[in-house]
């Protein structure tokens, strides 16, 4: 049975945090998609310092199955997919550290659809006008995360950004009553990233309403 794995995050919406949505949607949006090359040779020093400074600053990064595989095999693979996985995971946090934002602009990785990975209801998004849209809504704004592991994306065919784009489109209402967002209110963008190990989308969701969703 795949396991699926779900986060959900979320930004306050308005000022700083405003900018920070919207900058994490740039990113989704223009990470380029990973080069699925195990690498078994041993991290650097400079992948085990940051892991260091990643697990001193977000402690839940620990229980993720990235952590685990990288502490089962410490290789620059896992360190990577690990780095990866937790800035992505503490976006609204990583964000206000310019340490951790100079290291996110060295590693651009989504599977682009035209100039660059991001799709919504609309056939086609303009990246500019989605965030411009997000750093001035003033609600909370929810950066799901859904994950499969590989070899499950594989076989059930969620390994490409079409199949994403397919499923969220035909969902989205469910997705909105389930953030209790009316369909007609429910705002979202998302992006594929094709991870070595766990090939994910990013969801980004809010209402058109400030104050209308929530989850319980």
């Amino acid at each position: 049975m795949a396991r699926l794995i779900i986060k959900s995050p979320y930004f306050k919406g308005g000022g700083s945090s405003g900018k920070s949505a919207a900058g994490y949607l740039r990113y989704i949006a223009t990470r380029e998609r990973v080069e699925l090359l195990p690498d078994d040779r041993p991290p650097t020093h400079k992948q085990e310092q940051f892991i260091k400074e990643l697990v001193r600053d977000f402690p839940d990064s620990k229980s993720s199955a990235s952590y685990a595989e990288y502490m089962e095999k410490p290789t620059k693979y896992h360190a990577s997919e690990f780095i990866s996985s937790a800035l992505e995971d503490h976006w609204p946090e990583v964000s206000q550290f310019e340490a951790y934002m100079k290291y996110i602009a060295t590693r651009p990785r989504a599977e682009r659809v035209g100039r660059h990975g991001l799709f919504g209801d609309a056939d086609t998004v303009d990246l500019e006008k989605a965030m411009t849209e997000l750093s001035e809504y003033p609600g909370s704004i929810w950066t799901h995360i859904i994950s499969l592991k590989r070899e499950d994306a594989e076989r059930l065919g969620y390994d490409n950004a079409k199949a994403w784009q397919n499923l969220l489109r035909t969902h989205r209402n469910e997705i909105a009553a389930a953030m209790n967002i009316s369909p007609a209110d429910f705002r979202w963008y998302a992006a594929f990233h094709d991870e070595g190990h766990h090939p994910h989308v990013h969801m980004i969701a809010w209402s058109a309403k400030p104050g209308q969703a929530y989850l319980n």
